[in-house]
């Protein structure tokens, strides 16, 4: 017994979650409305964004916050309702992005319209890409004319799509 309460000590026996670098973070904003539920759901907004600004800061996302609200004045005349709030939660760097990997490809697309022209040569494009690339994101095409047939009957496109991908 007592050779694993020195490890548990010593941290031998510490499990993964135990080491997990998560930061328990809190933030307090004030708030005010021209009822109690909207003074109280500003409060709670502007301290959500004060503890999102503070996790910002350190390179973090807070996937799960909790707020509490507590009621501080009325006007008056009944015309504001202020209250405090204080947002907590656990916050860690975010996973890293799957789409490292940019890629892109050049296409040619023919249409009896400039827009479908193009549609077509993106999509064939796009096509080309995803072949190599498997997922992709972050989608941005550039589009180069080729040949306009007089009075517009025909239109070419070499259009170039770039994402970028997870291999």
């Amino acid at each position: 017994m007592t050779a694993v309460l020195a490890a548990l000590v010593l941290g031998v026996g510490l499990s993964p979650a135990v080491a997990h670098a998560d930061t328990y973070r809190t933030a307090s904003s004030s708030g005010s409305g021209p009822s109690h539920s909207a003074g109280a759901a500003n409060a709670a907004g502007n301290a959500r964004a004060a503890l999102n600004s503070q996790a910002a800061a350190a390179g973090e996302v807070c996937p799960s916050v909790t707020t509490t609200t507590t009621h501080v004045y009325t006007a008056p005349d009944g015309s504001a309702y202020v209250y405090n709030a204080t947002a907590s939660g656990w916050c860690a760097p975010p996973p890293p992005s799957p789409y490292t990997v940019p890629r892109s490809a050049t296409a040619q697309g023919g249409g009896s319209s400039s827009s479908a022209a193009q549609s077509n040569g993106a999509a064939a494009a796009r096509s080309a890409v995803l072949a190599a690339g498997v997922a992709c994101t972050g989608w941005s095409y550039s589009y180069s004319t080729v040949y306009i047939a007089p009075g517009g009957a025909w239109y070419i496109y070499n259009v170039t799509a770039n994402a970028l991908c997870t291999n």
